[in-house]
């Protein structure tokens, strides 16, 4: 039976961006095929019907390779049974498979009867089976796929292990939470990096803009112009210079600059 939380958009003849959308989330996994092998990007909050989406698209073996490891983006991980995710991000992992962590974190800012409520309704969203083999690469490494290899691009700031892939011969950015076009999450005191961490991040995706054309991101809308690397990059520089404009979104302190906004801690220091 066809999952109807999970809609799959074509990017190339090998490659496919899969939606996985219900009343309260939306999230984005991409599938990249070689010769040999195939890559899965992320696995969202792993509804049953993404393992048969992904079957219904390739029949190579899958690896699953996470761009961070918060649990809308590692739950599904169980499925395959070969994972890798950055060494860096180990501890995320730890805090993202805690229910008591988790519940926290979605009523986060909220009044402690909405928290209940919520904690309540998602509380089956809040368990993560841990089964697979967990494999752990460091800030260089290249996916094998069979005439098709995807690189590992550290973009530390989101989370310590925070990456981007980089497939050069389809000319592909694949950003996870890194870039969105909504904006970046840093406000995480036990996960995120500081300001000048996530610009220095941006500062190595400008650096390898002639390698691709596009980004697709974790979130939101898809594809993002990578313009919207600029557009970071200033806003972080004006955080750590203290220059910044700051507003509140969805009850989070954010550093708002064009197109983009960045949330930080209540009292970040400007220096980085």
């Amino acid at each position: 039976m066809r999952d109807n939380r999970y809609t799959v958009y074509p990017i190339t003849e090998t490659t496919f961006a899969i939606e996985e959308k219900t009343r309260i989330s939306q999230g984005l996994c991409y599938l990249l095929c070689g010769k040999e092998k195939a890559l899965l990007i992320d696995t969202g909050l792993g509804f049953k019907g993404l393992r048969e989406t992904v079957k219904g698209l390739t029949s190579l073996p899958v690896i699953v390779a996470n761009t961070h490891a918060h649990i809308d983006h590692i739950r599904g991980n169980h499925f395959f049974e070969e994972i890798w995710f950055h060494q860096k991000d180990k501890g995320v992992f730890a805090l993202h498979t805690d229910r008591r962590y988790t519940r926290k974190l979605l009523g986060e800012g909220m009044p402690a009867p909405v928290q209940v409520v919520l904690g309540w309704v998602a509380k089956g969203l809040l368990s993560v089976n841990t089964s697979g083999q967990y494999h752990y690469f460091g800030d260089e490494y290249i996916f094998h796929l069979g005439e098709r290899e995807v690189a590992v691009v550290p973009t530390p700031g989101h989370t310590p292990g925070s990456v981007c892939f980089l497939d050069r011969s389809e000319r592909l950015l694949f950003s996870g939470d890194t870039l969105c076009e909504w904006g970046v999450l840093l406000h995480l005191t036990k996960e995120s990096c500081s300001s000048q961490v996530f610009g220095e991040s941006m500062q190595r995706l400008q650096s390898l803009e002639a390698d691709f054309d596009t980004i697709w991101p974790g979130h939101h809308s898809f594809p993002v112009d990578k313009s919207y690397i600029d557009d970071y990059l200033t806003c972080a520089r004006k955080i750590v210079q203290g220059k910044a404009q700051y507003g509140i979104t969805k009850g989070r302190r954010c550093a708002k600059y064009n197109r983009v906004l960045i949330t930080v801690p209540a009292k970040e220091d400007v220096n980085g």
